[in-house]
């Protein structure tokens, strides 16, 4: 017995000194199919996995950028490093005025530190942001040494910067740094509380002026968007365009968080939407149940151009770059793929492909329905409706190319100009 009460003393101590790790499930990829974007959507992005630190999805990580007001997350975590009396009532002064986005308050307006850690990231206040500065003891110069100090600290060797609020088009960073100091400053309950809050209101103490903030995280404002926010903060500026730092899971309760980073997007609906659709997307294609994918093996040898079926369904997908197209109808077997052999394959198989649109007939097709006498020329994936039988004859078409398919499948189509004499110039006939 005195062995075993040893043996329990020595584990105690061990660890006492080398606390027991918690193993987060590493996220394992079960669907194919990238992210899509265009070059037009945003300047660099990336996703993390916030507990297990996995990348899922990056593009330009490592490009530098302005980060514009995304630089107030540095600045929130050196103050609050700094242990501030957060009840204690301060003076906003004129010193702390650098333009853009302020909280409107007149010189010498007082509030309490939370007031103003608030202001600063739920309304990304640029007065209350450099305030930091003066109100630390350091000045805002020795506050700007003592960010780029703990961003060297946090492993960013390009971020750099200049000013406290991110005015200074001269401030730079990385989406994958942004990573790193996002999730520094969201792992102090002083500033994700703010960054995950989306309206604040406060009094200013010397005028019992009631101020009210709303976050300029619109992913915090619609409830329905299928995002528990935890954590973000944006910034803007015309050189850097629109930038966002967000911390998501599926739902409160949910562990699947993701750390995700979007810059340079053209817009705000753009930034907001690419990183909705990120999060989605990484939920999708991810699984967290900690078992490595053999099913996702299998699916990545299936060929492109592949016809695939479950065995319990008649439906039927073809394959392209891991992404399966549902096929509406026979009659795309029949045009398309006549003598084609179907593979049945393991309805999981089938399900590790992402679902893209409903396959479609190729530009230049002519179509009818059954049940209609309209002919419709396909063009840019639109039916043009052949207003006579003068247009139709008159582009040089003969009657047995049309393919009749049934109405449900052309009422999938958006319907373009229709086709008359005197408009065929603008038909592009394409060879087939």
């Amino acid at each position: 017995m005195k062995y075993l009460r040893f043996f329990c003393s020595l584990l105690t101590a061990v660890f006492a000194v080398f606390p027991i790790a918690v193993f987060a499930a590493v996220p394992n990829r079960v669907v194919l199919g990238d992210f899509a974007f265009t070059e037009k959507d945003f300047t660099s992005a990336i996703v993390m996995d916030v507990n297990s630190k996995e990348i899922l999805f990056e593009y330009n990580a490592d490009k530098a950028w302005v980060p514009a007001s995304l630089t107030k997350l540095v600045g929130a975590l050196v103050f609050t490093e700094r242990q501030p009396a957060w009840d204690a009532i301060v003076a906003l002064q004129e010193v702390d005025e650098v333009g853009g986005g302020r909280l409107r308050v007149d010189s010498g307006a007082t509030l309490s530190i939370q007031d103003l850690m608030y202001s600063a990231i739920v309304g990304s206040a640029n007065n209350a942001a450099t305030s930091f500065g003066r109100l630390s003891g350091l000045g805002v110069d020795g506050f700007i040494v003592a960010m780029n100090r703990k961003v060297r600290d946090l492993g960013c060797t390009t971020s750099y910067f200049e000013d406290l609020a991110g005015m200074d088009v001269d401030n730079r960073t990385t989406a994958r740094e942004m990573l790193a100091i996002a999730s520094a400053a969201f792992a102090r309950p002083e500033i994700q509380r703010p960054a995950s809050t989306a309206e604040y209101s406060f009094i200013i103490r010397n005028t019992g002026e009631l101020k009210k903030l709303t976050n300029t995280n619109d992913l915090l404002l619609k409830p329905d968007n299928g995002l528990y926010v935890t954590g973000g903060k944006t910034g803007f500026l015309y050189e850097s365009l629109n930038n966002l730092v967000v911390r998501v899971k599926p739902t409160a309760s949910d562990t699947r968080e993701l750390l995700i980073v979007v810059l340079g997007s053209p817009s705000r609906a753009d930034m907001f939407a690419t990183a909705e659709r990120l999060a989605n997307w990484s939920w999708v294609s991810y699984s967290w149940d900690g078992a490595p994918s053999s099913v996702l093996a299998e699916a990545a040898q299936i060929p492109d151009g592949t016809l695939i079926k479950k065995p319990d369904s008649p439906a039927v997908w073809y394959i392209w770059k891991g992404k399966k197209y549902i096929l509406l109808d026979g009659v795309f077997l029949d045009h398309y793929f006549s003598g084609v052999p179907i593979l049945t394959a393991p309805a999981a198989v089938v399900e590790a492909f992402a679902s893209a649109r409903p396959y479609t007939f190729d530009d230049g097709e002519l179509l009818k329905s059954p049940t209609n006498s309209v002919v419709y020329f396909v063009q840019h994936g639109m039916l043009r409706p052949i207003s006579s039988e003068a247009a139709f004859l008159s582009m040089g078409w003969d009657w047995h190319q049309i393919v009749i398919a049934p109405q449900f499948v052309l009422d999938t189509y958006s319907q373009g100009l229709a086709i008359n004499t005197l408009n065929t110039d603008s038909v592009l006939l394409t060879s087939r």
